[in-house]
């Protein structure tokens, strides 16, 4: 079972009306390379917070999109990333007894894209909503999210989405490095060095042009 993270890049652009792309969108699976991988983050309260922020972080690469065959000059108005992650998630811990509950009260994905002749940061993507984690009977360190429609998301303006563009089509492999903050609380609370075990669904980007 997983769970969609939506993170939503519009290209801000001005359409003529009437008017509309000769090139329909394309879908790039796995655009990232993250599918399948796994991330640890470290959370667990100190004496001073409750609540505690942990950063785990990933690097992926992936290839340009082919756009040679395209008979007319190519401009990127709109991209849509679509990341999903599994929704059972492990906790790694020295805790006892372990909570019923997770709640992830905020997360926070931070994606900087890099090729041989440039770099890009895509804008900071924020949760939507508090997240909660049951705890599995059959294996009590696997908790499972159970909040509906989860996703973050943020909009890229017109010279973000230029830059985006060319990257993505231009410069040779690309390197992406994902960091992924959460912010945990639960009853009892967890010590620190406690870990949270994120993997990565299917993911896809739909490219407008």
């Amino acid at each position: 079972m997983k769970i969609d993270i939506r993170l939503a890049l519009l290209g801000l652009t001005c359409l003529v009306a009437g008017c509309s792309s000769l090139i329909p969108p394309q879908k790039v699976s796995n655009p990232l390379g993250l599918t399948g991988q796994q991330v640890q983050v470290e959370i667990g309260a100190s004496a001073v917070s409750r609540a505690t922020t942990g950063l785990g972080t990933i690097q992926t690469g992936f290839t340009d999109v082919d756009t040679s065959s395209s008979p007319i000059p190519i401009s990127l108005k709109q991209t849509l990333f679509k990341i999903g992650f599994v929704s059972d998630i492990k906790l790694i811990t020295t805790a006892t007894p372990l909570p019923c509950t997770l709640i992830l009260t905020k997360v926070d994905i931070r994606v900087n894209l890099k090729d041989a002749q440039r770099a890009f940061t895509l804008p900071t993507f924020n949760l939507n909503k508090v997240v909660e984690l049951l705890q599995q009977p059959t294996d009590p360190t696997t908790y499972r999210i159970i909040t509906p429609d989860v996703f973050v998301g943020s909009v890229l303006d017109g010279a973000a989405v230029r830059q985006l563009q060319e990257l993505l089509t231009g410069g040779g492999p690309n390197q992406a490095e994902i960091f992924l903050s959460v912010q945990a609380t639960s009853v009892p609370e967890l010590p620190p060095g406690s870990l949270l075990v994120f993997t990565f669904g299917t993911t896809e980007a739909t490219l407008a042009f």
